[in-house]
């Protein structure tokens, strides 16, 4: 049975296809004090000190850190784990030039992060309904990791981002977008179809700032 192929020109071909021991212990042992003993009174006898026995016992044990989480990326054994959370940066929260370029890199963090993980609700929360592009990228992740199928590679890099105002209050950013190889396997680790190359694509988004920060309105190739 053939396989639908669907990342066949993956982001930037046409479009994608369908796809205890932090714990710290301390011991400590109380002092224990000797006391006079002698004769009664008029015995005439001499009092005998009897030796002190203070002993204390201090001990603690040094508290061991939890292990960090260590990143493993995908592969044919099985899918990513620990893949860290893109933080959106402050000055992406920011209605400025800079903001906008900050955010929309940003969002692309979201969308690599959304090919290692299947996890898509990060890019629907920055992303307008009304963009078609962008749902159809959702869908085709969330359709590359159904039934126990994952993604290794696919990772997004962007060196350039410029953003420059429109006339109708949005801003547009132009940018650069690096994409790694790309495989969906099935759940014995077998390829689902043929890896997709690495692409250096150009992309244009059009970004808006509203009440809840910027938003991804539209997004398209620069063919």
């Amino acid at each position: 049975m053939t396989s639908q192929n669907f990342l066949s020109s993956r982001f930037f071909g046409s479009r994608v296809a369908r796809l205890g021991a932090a714990a710290l212990v301390v011991c400590s042992a109380l002092g224990l004090s000797g006391c006079k003993s002698g004769d009664g009174p008029g015995s005439g006898g001499t009092s005998s000190p009897v030796a002190a026995e203070t002993p204390t016992a201090s001990a603690s044990a040094t508290p061991t850190p939890a292990p960090s989480a260590v990143y493993k990326p995908a592969d044919a054994t099985g899918p990513a784990q620990n893949v860290p959370v893109p933080v959106l940066p402050e000055v992406a929260k920011t209605e400025t030039k800079e903001g906008a370029e900050a955010f929309t890199k940003h969002w692309f963090s979201v969308l690599s992060y959304a090919y290692e993980t299947g996890d898509t609700a990060g890019l629907s929360k920055l992303s307008k309904p009304e963009c078609a592009f962008c749902r159809g990228l959702i869908s085709d992740i969330e359709a590359a990791w159904a039934e126990g199928k994952w993604i290794s590679g696919g990772q997004i890099e962007i060196p350039v981002a410029t953003a420059t105002p429109s006339n109708d209050g949005s801003t547009q950013v132009v940018l650069q977008v690096l994409q790694k190889e790309l495989t969906i396997h099935n759940q014995d680790g077998s390829p689902y179809q043929d890896k997709t190359a690495a692409t250096n694509s150009g992309s244009v988004a059009m970004v808006a700032f509203a009440d809840s920060g910027w938003v991804v309105n539209d997004l398209g190739l620069i063919r």
